[in-house]
């Protein structure tokens, strides 16, 4: 079977081979039919007043029939169907042609005249290497271009040998042997050539088949973690909003126990799809968005997050020169801490926390120091790689061993540095050396309220809420648990809560008695229509830009964009209830 294989495609390579050599020559063919043409009435001129007129004009018509039947036979030639017939007319049609250009050696050259001779000589000659061009990719093909072209004129030579300037003659044969040696090595290396481009070929159809199914793959992957991450997230939404719900103080003992440790479990959970969240944003083509900023912006923002979590387990966090305005990106910045003050806390069991910001150069340079277990020196090369975990403190810590490489790319991307000292049971130091500018304390007059979200437009008449007042909320989830989780804990909270249909029909009448809303709260993915829609349609009732943030399970970076274009915030499930509660009061006093 494999030498049925074998000759199978030793015939199919010959094949397409041939076919190849066909079309070049025959191209190359039609192309210089018109030099067929005007060559032989170049020979009048030339020749006439001294040739015999007989002779002459059979030659002349001679040629005339050769390169009529050359068209003939070349435009019967199709290249695919059958090549051997193709190849016959191919060879008949160019042999002719230079056969009468050989015949020409006794009807226009005098053996005792040395410029007839000499003359005929280079125009021999000039069709040989002309047709070296166009035919030596086929030895056989040049063999039948070029024995009809000098076998006459050897006879010619051996019939006046005694007439004929040797030295001449003999180096005309030489360029006849010279030019078929040639021909059939350049036939060999084409056809070598031709071979190893069709295993390019073969090889990039390959490549080509193997880069689309593995982007075909890539999609499907991507589509598969962006509807589990999805699915997972959004009732993990609803465990937080009830987690946060709960007092442990006033449960029992035996039950504030369970859960506390029920709490720690979800918050891990909660720190890995905030981990896979960066990822995924790293992994789209981000750009750096500079502006500039209070430092205290991201503090506060840090401060909120950590400072529960560093409560529980009696680590002081502090943070030193938190006073500078820097001009660079606050959400990168606000990233690399978030996830160096999450690895310091997940490894330190007691002590201290510090964050010092410093100016070196005129950038900000910062450090986080803790007080944990440390890492092992020949850990230290490994820490900033995707999933790397160390053995030394794998089994007492969860974690996927991403935080350190999300701040190693940040870093990266923003043109900084970052340096590690450790000390095992120690503790840890990581410096960040940035290429933000600090600025002088009078380029910003205020601080923002937050460095993840963009000042409201100016000139909007914002409200302000007395004590007294009740924020007006509006609320859109299709998922009903959810839903009364953030109904529950609003109300509890103070707010007066709109749950708004996102049915369109249902929708458009519940508009008749809603009142003015401060903010509203939406989820993204809500069936036929998107939470930007039901946002934009609230707007236009009231004809007021209502702030408004989309809490989305929805991870796909390409609607970031989007969001950003309707002024719309947007926060990521699973989050918790006190962020979003904070982020609605920064808008709505």
């Amino acid at each position: 079977m494999g030498e049925i294989g074998s000759s199978t495609q030793k015939s199919k390579f010959r094949q397409l081979v041939a076919s190849e050599k066909l079309q070049h020559m025959r191209s190359f063919s039609k192309s210089s039919t018109v030099a067929t043409i005007l060559a032989p009435l170049l020979c009048i001129p030339l020749y006439l007043e001294n040739t015999r007129p007989v002779p002459f004009y059979t030659w002349l018509m001679a040629m005339a029939v050769a390169v009529v039947t050359r068209f003939v036979l070349l435009s019967r030639i199709q290249t695919q169907n059958n090549t051997d017939r193709d190849f016959i007319f191919l060879n008949t049609a160019i042999g002719m042609v230079t056969l009468v250009w050989g015949i020409g050696w006794f009807v226009f050259v005098q053996p005792s005249d040395m410029a007839s001779y000499l003359m005929y000589q280079i125009i021999s000659l000039t069709v040989l290497f002309v047709g070296m061009v166009g035919y030596c990719i086929d030895w056989k093909t040049f063999s039948a271009f070029v024995i009809p072209l000098k076998l006459p004129e050897l006879v010619f030579i051996t019939l006046h040998f005694n007439q004929i300037v040797w030295p001449i003659a003999l180096g005309s044969m030489v360029a006849l042997y010279l030019a078929l040696k040639m021909g059939f090595l350049f036939a060999k290396s084409w056809e070598k050539s031709f071979s190893l481009r069709l295993r390019n070929d073969a090889l990039f159809d390959q490549l080509l088949e193997e880069k689309n199914a593995s982007m075909a793959a890539n999609i499907a992957k991507s589509e598969f973690i962006s509807t589990a991450s999805h699915d997972l997230r959004q009732p993990m939404q609803s465990i937080n909003i009830f987690i946060d719900m709960i007092d442990p103080a006033e449960l029992k003992d035996s039950h504030s126990s369970i859960f506390i440790r029920m709490r720690k479990s979800v918050s891990v959970l909660n720190r890995m799809f905030n981990t896979l969240l960066d990822i995924s944003k790293l992994d789209s083509n981000f750009a750096v968005n500079e502006r500039a900023f209070h430092l205290t912006e991201i503090i506060n923002i840090l401060e909120d997050r950590f400072s529960d979590i560093c409560h529980q387990k009696s680590i002081l966090l502090s943070f030193a020169n938190g006073h500078l305005a820097v001009k660079g990106d606050p959400n990168l910045l606000e990233q690399i801490l978030r996830n160096l003050l999450a690895n310091a806390i997940q490894y330190t069991d007691k002590g201290a926390i510090t964050v010092t910001f410093s100016e070196q150069s005129g950038t900000l340079d910062f450090t986080v120091e803790d007080s944990g277990c440390g890492i092992p020196a020949e850990d230290l090369p490994l820490i900033f790689k995707e999933f790397f975990r160390s053995d030394h403190s794998r089994s007492q810590y969860d974690g996927l061993g991403l935080g350190l490489s999300i701040v190693n790319r940040i870093v990266k991307k923003i043109d900084g540095t970052c340096t590690v000292h450790s000390v095992v049971g120690q503790g840890s130091t990581f410096s960040i050396q940035t290429q933000f500018p600090v600025l002088e304390h009078s380029a910003l007059a205020h601080p923002q309220t937050s460095p993840m979200m963009p000042e409201q437009s100016q000139g909007k008449d914002t409200r302000l809420l007395t004590a007294q007042d009740s924020v007006q909320l509006g609320i859109i989830e299709n998922d009903d648990a959810l839903l009364d989780a953030y109904r529950q804990y609003f109300t509890q909270s103070g707010y007066t809560v709109h749950a708004i249909p996102h049915v369109s029909g249902a929708f458009e009448t519940y508009l008749v008695s809603l009142p003015p809303l401060d903010f509203i709260l939406s989820d993204f993915r809500l069936g036929d229509q998107d939470g930007i829609y039901f946002i934009q349609k609230l707007r236009e009732e009231f004809n007021d830009d209502i702030p408004a943030c989309i809490v989305t399970a929805d991870t796909s970076p390409q609607y970031l964009e989007l969001f950003s274009q309707f002024n719309i915030e947007v926060m990521y499930k699973p989050i918790d209830i006190k962020s979003v509660e904070a982020f609605i009061s920064t808008r709505t006093r």
